[in-house]
């Protein structure tokens, strides 16, 4: 993080403190399919879910890049972890972008944390006020702990954001799956549901960085960014982060067993293999820290972000998420049958990449071919 501010620099040394910490209970996290309580205690006292929060309701209101960067870092001691922070902790972003009073009545409680599902599902009808909403939502990471819910729903011929509250929304437990299993990400649902319009925005708005929210916080730089640019790194920071903690693991075991005088047969392979994943994991590094860096100049300078830059970046993205893979199995493969067994960490980082890369937004193929007609390349 070099030139990072004071406060950033801070806020990854808390997270690399609690690592031991998150490693500790990753069984535990693993077996209740739910990040521990505990966890998001110690998340809220670092001050992580008010990194993306804008300052006049409580928050940090720090760079895109801080966040990311604090989810890479988590990722090296439990990826669900991680993952539910990447969620909760954008949510104090997406947040910021709806009405001021929608905002107030969020932030009354300025520690209050929201996740999301951002797939429409269900349908939303006009209703004095408001909105009913009808409808259920997957994959909502984070559910277990949130107060506030963004879902997404067609309505009046758009698609529209929703804040809910958590308490209204009822449980479906199905979150019963390979990877990432402490991310409890259940099917959320709701019966015509009552959501006022002060907690509601088109998707357009969000996605164009052009909501309510941006007048609200006008010199919160973020709050004007049109979402799908900067969130090609919201999640996939948690795959790079599980490559660097592989490399680190695989490196430090084989020194023990050199230092021990047991060296491994094919030590030669191994030291290919190790430097092969070693250049993915760099490349890979230099795409997340190079993207960021950009990514904060062109809003500072208020740069026009057409809808070419935001295939790029999404096309970059799943790019890095895919090379960080790439590494994660090379090293899994040359480290011998060991990381089968299920007490191998390699075996954990293994199934929450593998889970972590179904993602659409980490989809190479998709944003491959959108980038490649966005410069024209077929019809659009």
């Amino acid at each position: 993080m070099s030139g990072a501010s004071r406060e950033a620099v801070e806020l990854i040394e808390r997270a690399r403190a609690l690592l031991p910490v998150l490693r500790k209970r990753s069984p535990k996290t693993i077996a209740d399919r739910s990040v521990p309580a505990e966890t998001i205690a110690d998340f809220q006292d670092a001050g992580f879910f008010r990194v993306l929060q804008p300052k006049r309701f409580g928050g940090l209101a720090l760079d895109f890049p801080v966040f990311a960067d604090l989810v890479r870092e988590l990722a090296h001691g439990c990826a669900s972890s991680a993952w539910v922070y990447a969620v909760m902790g954008e949510l104090g972003w997406v947040m910021a972008m709806f009405p001021e009073e929608g905002q107030a009545e969020v932030w009354s409680d300025p520690s209050a944390i929201g996740c999301a599902a951002v797939d429409p599902a269900g349908r939303a009808e006009r209703a004095p006020g408001g909105f009913r909403l009808t409808g259920q939502w997957r994959f909502v990471s984070g559910s277990d702990h949130a107060q506030w819910v963004m879902v997404t729903a067609p309505a009046d011929d758009e698609i529209r954001q929703f804040l809910v509250k958590r308490s209204e929304l009822a449980t479906i437990d199905d979150w019963f799956v390979l990877g990432l299993i402490g991310t409890g990400s259940r099917t959320l649902r709701a019966d015509r549901l009552f959501v006022p319009d002060r907690r509601t925005i088109t998707q357009r708005g969000m996605l164009e960085g052009n909501a309510p929210g941006a007048a609200v916080h006008p010199d919160y730089t973020t709050c004007r960014a049109p979402r799908r640019y900067l969130t090609a790194f919201s999640l996939s920071p948690v795959i790079l982060g599980l490559a660097e903690r592989a490399l680190a693991i695989t490196v430090e075991g084989t020194a023990r067993k050199i230092a021990a005088g047991q060296p491994p047969a094919d030590l030669d392979l191994l030291q290919l293999r190790i430097g092969e994943a070693a250049a993915e994991i760099e490349t890979a590094r230099h795409i997340f820290e190079g993207c960021m860096a950009e990514a904060v100049a062109r809003l500072e300078v208020r740069d026009a972000i057409g809808d070419l830059d935001i295939q790029r970046s999404r096309m970059i993205g799943a790019f890095m998420v895919r090379i960080a893979r790439s590494a994660i199995d090379r090293i899994c493969q040359a480290s011998g049958s060991g990381w089968l067994f299920d007490q191998s960490p390699l075996q954990v980082i293994y199934r929450d990449a593998v889970a972590g890369a179904t993602h659409r937004a980490m989809n190479f193929d998709i944003h491959a071919k959108a980038y490649a007609r966005g410069l024209g390349i077929g019809p659009g």
